[in-house]
Parts: C-alpha cells; structure tokens; sequence
C-alpha cells in the first residue's frame, strides 16, 4: 500500500514539471520573434543579450538587420492629367 501511495505521489510531482519563462524573450523558441528583436524589446530591456549578458555559455542570436525600406509605387498619371 505505502509503494503504492509512494508511486503515485511521484508520479503526481513529475506531471506536473515543465519548463516555464519569466519573460517571452527567456524562450529561446522566441528570439526571432518581433517582440525580442529592437527597438521593440529595449523598451522594457528584455532582448536576449540584455538578459543573457552574464552568462558565457549561452549562444545568442545575431541580430537580425532590418528590411530595406521598399520604395514608393510609382502610379501612373490618369487620362487628361498633364504630365
């Protein structure tokens, strides 16, 4: 009976495990995220290499560079306008 309690006691404990972040950009799975890029993530100073800065063996992300700005559509003019 007591092995019995005992093993279901464990397996209570490690069900409920799992791996949880304070802040979305402490996930890995979110460094690429827009939210964990700059500007955006300075506001409140959590971009991975803010919050990573002290620890050595953590390999963080490259910053991505930005997207070059596209240039404005070009609209031809309508019938009877000059040029």
């Amino acid at each position: 009976m007591k092995n019995t309690i005992g093993a279901l006691s464990l397996l209570v404990l490690l069900t409920g495990c799992e791996q949880a972040f304070r802040y979305p950009c402490q996930d890995p799975a979110n460094w690429n995220a827009p939210e964990c890029q700059r500007p955006i993530c300075e506001v409140n100073r959590d971009c991975p290499d803010l919050i990573f800065k002290e620890n050595p063996n953590i390999e963080l992300p490259k910053p991505q560079e930005p997207a070059p700005a596209r240039p404005a559509p070009v609209t031809p003019p309508s019938r009877g306008e000059c040029k």
